[in-house]
């Protein structure tokens, strides 16, 4: 497909257990700016390690949970990028390791098209808030965009089923979205309205010759 690029399989050495603990989704100020708030949908309960497995939606579940665990697997991962020819290029190198985590997140679910659902992830990763924006000196402005970002992110593991469903002009239609975000280096208040509206659109993208129905 378009969405194709040059390989890449950068080294991310996870913890002795091989594995990484999602930060809560409290927003705070003094938190590192690649781990941006995600919107909490589900804290009824402290997840059980041994049940992330299954849909994404429900580990996504068990990511908002306080101190959950996700198990990276790297070589698992490493394996996917170089089979669909996805580069972390572009992803600042100190946010490899969380986008291992997410991926590993992905590539154990039970979507069918892993490779653009990684695609779509590495869009996310590449549009992350950076310290180094001119803007970023401003009180509130990269605790918002790293909220918003989050947002995003949140969005996509939610709708994932939908996304996978797309067929594939609604594929490239959403990847597109995507990656203007990444263009933008910018998500204003209404970001996640965009991705909806987008995903909308995705639908409707019917490749004219699977449309003939009068």
């Amino acid at each position: 497909m378009s969405y194709n690029v040059i390989p890449s399989t950068p080294a991310v050495a996870p913890n002795l257990q091989g594995q990484a603990e999602l930060e809560p989704s409290a927003r705070s100020k003094n938190k590192a700016a690649d781990q941006p708030r995600l919107k909490v949908r589900d804290t009824s309960s402290r997840a059980d390690t041994s049940a992330i497995q299954g849909s994404l939606k429900e580990t996504l579940k068990q990511h908002s949970a306080p101190r959950t665990l996700v198990r990276v697997d790297q070589r698992a991962v490493e394996e996917f990028l170089l089979k669909g020819k996805i580069s972390l290029e572009e992803i600042n190198f100190d946010k490899h390791a969380a986008y291992y985590k997410h991926a590993s997140m992905i590539i154990t679910s039970d979507a069918t098209d892993k490779f653009f659902l990684l695609h779509c992830l590495v869009a996310l990763y590449v549009s992350a808030p950076e310290a180094s924006h001119p803007k970023a000196m401003g009180t509130d402005w990269l605790d918002d965009q790293n909220e918003r970002w989050g947002d995003d992110l949140m969005f996509l593991f939610e709708h994932t089923k939908q996304v996978d469903e797309l067929n594939s002009a609604g594929k490239q239609y959403f990847l597109n979205a995507l990656l203007e975000k990444a263009g933008l280096q910018y998500r204003d208040k209404n970001s996640e309205d965009d991705l909806k509206q987008a995903l909308f659109q995705a639908k409707h993208r019917m490749p004219a010759m699977e449309d003939h129905s009068a």
